[in-house]
């Protein structure tokens, strides 16, 4: 009975961490593709994303590799984050600098225990960002939490593959202990990253027309205004972390007010 139990649990964790997608973003160093992946492969993590990476899966990535260079050749290789995180119910964000997006921050044993009972509800994606400019603001907006690692505050300076290693020991370690609940509300699934790109992409379109990113500035300065409110709007839905039906809801509101806005022009 508890080698049928232990089964059943070890079952359990391949699944979850299975739902757990490691992103690189824009990496540039192929040795830094190679460590990342051996240090997935170590702690039972599978799936790695890469965004419109510079360097490729070459012989020195498959060298630093060793035994994990089928984590590399199966690589999901996108060109934008966005459709790096599409399928995802969670994004999170390794970043040492929080700028101003307001996003709930983690230390690493508790990001891994939140990641854990998110994975319940579906995929769950990592970003890691480029090696020396780290995440960029547009990167950070999909996210809608932070991942920290505890460092030296003196030199807190962690190379790609590094980062990549702590945070996936700290997921195989939350693997001993039960998964949660998926978050609140569990009897509906959560929206993935996609559904609330589509809504920011229908709210700026209604807005366009209505003047509210003019502000009084020419094209160019409304465009900027156009992004970084947006790119709020983004975070503030991400950081809810909406149902699939809220968002319907939400979607609904927006089609009927650009129905009345056609309607008038009739």
């Amino acid at each position: 009975m508890k080698q049928e139990e232990r089964a059943i649990n070890e079952k359990a964790t391949v699944d979850w961490l299975d739902r757990v997608e490691v992103v690189l973003c824009r990496t540039s160093m192929a040795e830094n593709l190679g460590a990342a992946a051996r240090a997935m492969k170590t702690m039972g993590l599978s799936r790695l994303v890469l965004v419109a990476p510079a360097a490729a899966v070459d012989d020195k990535a498959r060298a630093v590799a060793t035994h994990a260079a089928d984590i590399l050749d199966a690589a999901r290789v996108v060109d934008h984050v966005d459709e790096a995180v599409a399928d995802s119910v969670a994004v999170w964000a390794a970043t040492a600098r929080p700028r101003n997006l307001q996003l709930p921050q983690f230390e690493a044993r508790q990001a891994a225990t939140a990641v854990r009972d998110q994975a319940g509800g579906g995929r769950v994606s990592l970003l890691f960002g480029a090696e020396r400019t780290g995440l960029t603001n547009e990167e950070l907006a999909v996210a809608d939490r932070l991942v920290a690692i505890r460092a030296n505050p003196d030199y807190p300076v962690l190379n790609l593959g590094q980062a990549v290693q702590l945070i996936a020991y700290e997921l195989h370690h939350a693997a001993s202990a039960p998964a949660g609940p998926s978050g609140p509300g569990t009897g509906e699934p959560p929206a993935v990253r996609a559904d609330i790109a589509t809504l920011c992409r229908r709210l700026e379109a209604l807005l366009e027309p209505s003047g509210f990113f003019a502000a009084g500035g020419s094209g160019e300065e409304r465009d900027r205004r156009a992004e970084r409110l947006m790119r709020r709007v983004r975070v503030m839905l991400n950081r809810a972390e909406p149902r699939r039906e809220e968002l319907q809801i939400l979607q609904g509101m927006i089609t009927a007010l650009d129905r009345a806005r056609e309607n008038g022009r009739d």
